[in-house]
């Protein structure tokens, strides 16, 4: 019987195949699509792929609607997918008309909006709203993208082949893109998976980089430098591996891209638990890529929820699936992406630092520099993705699209804080945010979400209480009250809160902490 990865990437799959495969996934998701032109037949051929992404998929239809009044739409849906023909209007103005209406959908919609025009290169630049271009598929169909002859009865232009190319794309990687956030660690085995041979039998001078295992490698930069966290976990021994990427000057993954190396003849199975653990990630965020049909069945054994790529002889093949697994397209790479592998390897060093140190030393050894913005727009987008993505510090799961960041910062009765850390070793970038608003009497700290990776460094305090006291000058009350809704796994800031801010949990009383900042730099901006 054919592997899902199989079914998906080898098998010659036809309409029947598709049609008739039930989806068994039990992660649910609401999707309205808004349509001027049949989107059925994509939804009759995405099953496959959207299984093979843990997604089912129910999905919600609007009348046919060229003017786009976004009547009787399901606010409550996971998604909306716009599914225009732009060949329907013939008026000059068109695109105006587009994006007038998509303003208005995104002011009552404020989750990810996937827009994908026919007839059309129109690219809106908002970052709730997604963009699919066609003009892929078009290039590779050519002639045969459109098929006027059976419109009348498919009820689109878009030929029914083309139709099963976009089911692909969608179910494969655009619509888990649009739902689900993305992978985080890339795990990749050596022997038989980043080249031909094995190290320890052939030598490193012998093993083969073929041509799709260098194009391979070379995509694997890519992810480094996306600021997906690139790992190794191998049965080797160490010596030879740090030797091997030394001397093979031929191989485009260098040591530089590669976040952590657990390279030892223990299971792969405990080198992914050191990953993790290294890495301070879930499970699920995590893929898993073996040559070895055993080794793959072991981890999952062990991690059930771990993603898995059983690599092929064919590096090519690999490729094609690395390139079109699920969650590993990236909609919006921030700065914060492209500095975490190096944050993270820097923590490796504070740690050795904090179990050397007294807490005073280590914080003065470390430099530690913290710059608190006060309503600065340029950060809406990092604001936004980090109250989507927090789910262990985070204190009321209000989950903000960057539209309700922005309309906050355009309230004079709202504040939002953001908390930005460094050190002599790496730069955090923005690790916390606070949202505070003028309540009557008090200040009503609405939520606050720190990045995990922040936390534990010996300024918690800092971190969280020094925006409460820039709150209480900024609206000039000296009363707070902290909202707090307990969560599946927000355990962190239940216990911060307990232990720092119980007396201001849910009730309004005085604030009159001191927050000692003498062992950190402080930098105060408002925009």
């Amino acid at each position: 019987m054919l592997s899902l990865q199989d079914m998906v990437f080898e098998k010659e799959l036809n309409r029947s195949d598709l049609y008739n495969f039930k989806n068994n996934s039990e992660n649910n998701f609401k999707v309205s699509v808004y349509r001027n032109h049949s989107f059925e037949l994509i939804e009759h051929t995405i099953n496959l792929y959207l299984n093979y992404a843990n997604i089912n998929a129910n999905f919600i239809y609007s009348d046919y609607d060229d003017s786009l009044t976004f009547l009787n739409l399901d606010l409550s849906s996971d998604l909306i997918i716009l599914w225009i023909d732009f060949t329907r209007y013939d008026f000059k103005d068109v695109d105006n008309f587009i994006k007038e209406r998509l303003d208005y959908l995104s002011s009552i919609y404020k989750k990810q909006i996937l827009f994908i025009p026919f007839g059309s290169s129109l690219k809106i630049d908002q970052s709730n709203i997604i963009t699919y271009d066609l003009s892929e598929t078009e290039n590779k169909f050519k002639d045969k993208f459109v098929d006027l002859r059976l419109e009348p009865f498919s009820g689109t232009k878009i030929s029914a082949k083309a139709q099963m190319e976009i089911s692909k794309n969608l179910g494969l990687k655009i619509i888990p893109a649009c739902l689900i956030n993305p992978i985080k660690a890339v795990v990749f085995d050596l022997d038989n998976t980043l080249y031909k041979g094995v190290l320890g039998e052939d030598g490193y001078q012998n093993i083969e980089l073929t041509s799709g295992h260098k194009l391979l490698q070379e995509k694997i930069v890519e992810l480094s430098k996306q600021g997906f966290f690139i790992c190794i976990a191998s049965k080797n021994e160490e010596q030879d591996v740090i030797e091997m990427f030394q001397k093979r000057n031929d191989f485009p993954l260098k040591s530089q891209y590669i976040t952590k190396f657990c390279v030892s003849w223990n299971s792969k199975a405990e080198s992914i638990s050191q990953i993790q653990k290294f890495l301070n990630i879930g499970i699920k965020d995590m893929l898993f890529v073996d040559d070895n049909m055993g080794e793959i069945a072991a981890v999952k054994s062990a991690h059930p929820e771990i993603n898995v790529i059983l690599a092929k002889d064919n590096a090519d093949l690999t490729l094609e699936i690395l390139n079109n697994y699920p969650r590993m397209l990236k909609l919006n790479i921030n700065y914060e992406d492209l500095i975490r592998k190096q944050d993270t390897q820097a923590n490796e060093k504070r740690e050795q630092l904090k179990n050397s140190l007294s807490k005073e030393d280590f914080l003065k050894t470390l430099e530690m520099e913290l710059t608190y913005c006060i309503n600065k727009k340029s950060q809406i987008k990092r604001i936004a993705e980090l109250a989507n993505k927090t789910n262990q510090f985070i204190c009321t799961y209000k989950r903000y699209s960057e539209n309700d960041v922005e309309n906050m910062m355009n309230d004079k009765n709202y504040m939002i804080t953001t908390v930005s850390l460094k050190d002599k070793l790496s730069d955090s970038g923005i690790i916390g945010v606070m949202v505070f608003k003028n309540e009557n009497d008090f200040v009503d700290i609405e939520e606050s979400f720190i990045s995990c990776r922040a936390l534990g460094r010996g300024i918690d305090e800092n971190i969280v209480l020094y925006p409460i006291k820039l709150a209480v000058e900024y609206f000039k009350k000296n009363k707070v009250r902290f909202n707090f809704t307990k969560g599946e796994r927000n355990k962190p800031a239940q216990e911060f809160i307990n232990n720092n801010l119980n007396e201001y949990k849910n009730t309004i009383c005085v604030f009159d902490r001191k927050i000692d900042c003498s062992l950190v730099t402080v930098k105060t901006k408002k925009e």
